[in-house]
């Protein structure tokens, strides 16, 4: 059996063959990314469902990737490469090759194992998710990326579950899955691989910035890094419809050609970037897989572009360090961030199975996720929840695995999720002007309240050049006040680093934003000095993610996420700077988050009513009553309780078993908190 799944699909009308590149060089990694290091715990196959293992791999799986297995993949690889791309790939990379030249990885995203019993054998299903990469290691970005699935199962007898000769068929079975995902990588790749190489000239300069005669309607965007013939390498600050601004990287001359290689459809260059930031789950979902599901789903026609990146990007620059002639320490780390930031939130994926006849059993999988856009300033702009349910009857146990059944919900509530976060967001694109500057403070006119507090902007110097238009990005800068329609910011650092150029009244700024912007004075985030406080006879995970999305989704006030992330105890700012630290963007991000003044931190009780559980003899058909308090405390910026606001209501359960009391609980909870939460955020506002 055989599961084909793609992560990033694009598509340009100018596209031509790989092979017609002949500056291109393909350089294949050493090495096998994505395996657990020695202080993770990997999964078995008699791993109790209910433990949390931090891991996607199995136990066999490691163990089947021996030094004898990795030398043979690595000269497979490097021979299916030579041959789908024989005029591309190189042994080395160069100082003076560098800026043309991709690594070719291949990371191991998940290995699992799956039950599915049938009567006296049991079929052991093998899913096994490798993906292809070509990054460019100076910067980071991920040109092309491909994975594949595949499942090629294996037959033993019931009674052999957990024998040693068991796990070495599935050691072997593994072995040769590898094999083959490796040769159906490189294939895939040379079917697919369609790269536009996209070129430009200077055609002025103004100061130390350089205009192009290129812009986004060619396929030249903000951020962009181009490079020429003699290793000389520019990035664009900004793009227009027909031009580009570009600065200086690398010049050792007077180069004025300039090039990129790139596999983006042309429309997404002009639209805002977003990187998935994170996914937080409570169980041990493949993180890299969730966010692979979400990705393709997301799809070319949403209303921003993905920033594809490469997780194991430091592991992976640093092995190229070791291996080749690269100068890994003056090279890379120097990515921008990008406009906005993606966070998924995997709740739980509740499953269990109970009997429905003598020979029957009736499986019931339930996966909730949810998904949040943060912008620079950290504020919340839109959120989206989506979730999905499979009743499934089996015979006899003849069936696919409750493990397996999760993984279904999982990816079809994602791919519900991708379309819903899509659909309601929309952008509109805003200039507004300098009204006055006095030396690092300016003050701009904003009455239509599109800039939050802690945003980042770039402040533009109209010119003309060459007989156009052009607008230079001169600094960065934040919002850092608002008074009425009267917004004040800080200059942050020059764009251009060798100019001093002063900001002006009449300077421009550019801002996308969404259309129903709110004044961000009044707002709130998480408590990052109080954690939830949870009470009762049940204890429900979730609830602190749920409280965050309700504000967000449901509070006519701005909502941060600049509080404690909700996994693994750090501050936004710290998460970005974890999470983009290893895909080759700046170490030095200079992020000003805005603080509100007012936090909130959810308050959370759950108590079964006394002497409403009731069962039948068999512990079926049970009934019982849940007292549910939910609300939150909200406090000022000296961490002084100026308010409370909390719902109470009775949740009534019935026709459930005692075998499953516990998922019925949750699944119930999941359903039913939503509304109460918005009614939450209800009573919280009308108090502010």
């Amino acid at each position: 059996m055989q599961i084909k799944t793609k992560l990033l699909s694009f598509g340009l009308l100018s596209f031509v063959s790989i092979n017609s590149y002949a500056n291109l060089q393909i350089y294949p990694s050493k090495g096998l990314f994505g395996l657990n290091g020695s202080k993770h715990q990997c999964k078995s196959l008699l791993t109790p469902l209910s433990e949390i293992i931090d891991s996607s791999l199995s136990c066999n799986f490691e163990k089947a990737i021996t030094p004898e297995l990795r030398v043979q993949l690595q000269a497979n690889f490097e021979k299916a490469l030579k041959q789908a791309f024989p005029d591309q790939v190189v042994t080395q990379i160069e100082q003076n090759t560098k800026n043309r030249t991709y690594v070719a990885s291949l990371d191991v995203v998940r290995a699992s194992e799956y039950l599915v019993q049938k009567q006296s054998t049991t079929e052991i299903f093998l899913p096994l998710t490798v993906s292809f990469k070509l990054t460019n290691i100076l910067t980071g970005e991920v040109i092309f990326s491909e994975s594949k699935t595949y499942v090629q199962p294996i037959k033993v007898m019931s009674s052999e579950i957990g024998q040693t000769a068991t796990d070495q068929k599935i050691i072997t079975q593994y072995q040769n899955n590898m094999l083959i995902l490796v040769q159906q990588l490189v294939e895939s790749t040379k079917a697919k691989l369609k790269l536009s190489e996209i070129r430009t000239t200077i055609i002025d300069r103004w100061k130390s910035y350089l205009i192009l005669d290129k812009g986004f309607d060619q396929g030249i965007g903000k951020n962009d890094e181009l490079s020429s013939s003699e290793g000389d390498l520019i990035r664009i600050v900004h793009a227009d419809r027909d031009y580009a601004v570009a600065i200086p990287i690398m010049l050792y001359g007077n180069t004025k050609e300039f090039s990129k290689m790139t596999s983006n459809v042309r429309q997404s260059i002009r639209k805002p970037k977003a990187l998935v930031m994170d996914i937080i789950r409570f169980g041990d979902e493949p993180k890299e897989l969730v966010e692979q599901i979400f990705s393709d789903a997301t799809g070319d026609n949403a209303p921003f572009t993905l920033v594809p990146v490469n997780r194991r990007y430091s592991a992976l620059a640093q092995s190229i360090s070791e291996e080749t002639k690269l100068a890994q320490a003056e090279d890379i780390n120097r990515r921008e961030l990008p406009d906005f930031f993606i966070r998924l939130y995997v709740t739980p994926t509740i499953g269990y199975e109970q009997k429905v006849g003598q020979l029957t059993q009736q499986q019931f999988v339930y996966s909730d996720v949810m998904a949040e856009m943060i912008d620079s300033s950290g504020r919340v702009i839109h959120v989206a929840h989506a979730s999905n349910e499979i009743k499934d009857i089996i015979s006899d146990g003849m069936g696919f695995s409750l493990e397996n059944q999760k993984e279904v919900a999982l990816k079809n509530a994602l791919i519900k999720l991708a379309e819903t976060f899509k659909k309601d967001l929309k952008f509109t694109r805003t200039d507004l002007k300098v009204s006055k500057s006095d030396n690092q403070i300016i003050s701009i006119q904003d009455h239509g309240k599109q800039l939050n507090l802690g945003l980042k902007i770039n402040i533009y110097n109209s010119q003309t050049i060459s007989g156009k238009q052009v607008l230079i990005p001169t600094w960065e800068a934040t919002v850092i006040s608002r008074d009425g329609n009267e917004v004040t910011a800080q200059l942050d650092a020059p764009i251009g680093k060798s100019d001093n150029i002063s900001v002006k009244s009449g300077d421009i700024i550019q801002v996308d934003t969404q259309e129903n912007a709110i004044d961000s004075n009044l707002s709130r985030s998480m408590c990052a000095f109080l954690a939830t406080e949870q009470s009762g006879e049940i204890q429900f995970k979730p609830f602190t993610m749920m409280t965050y999305y309700g504000f967000a989704k449901y509070s006519k006030y701005p909502f941060y996420a600049t509080g404690v992330d909700l996994e693994k105890g750090r501050s936004l700012k710290d998460n970005i700077q974890y999470m983009t630290e290893n895909a080759g963007f700046k170490k030095q991000l200079n992020l000003k988050l805005f603080e509100p003044k007012t936090c909130i931190q959810p308050v959370f009780k759950v108590n079964v009513q006394p002497n409403s559980l009731i069962c039948d003899a068999n512990d079926k058909n049970c009934r019982a009553t849940l007292d549910v308090t939910t609300g939150v405390r909200l406090f000022n910026e000296n961490q002084q309780k100026i308010g409370t606001q909390g719902i109470k209501q009775e949740i009534n359960l019935k026709g459930f078993s005692m075998q499953n009391y516990k998922e019925t609980y949750l699944l119930q909870l999941l359903n039913d908190l939503p509304p109460l939460l918005q009614q939450t955020a209800q009573k919280a506002d009308s108090t502010q």
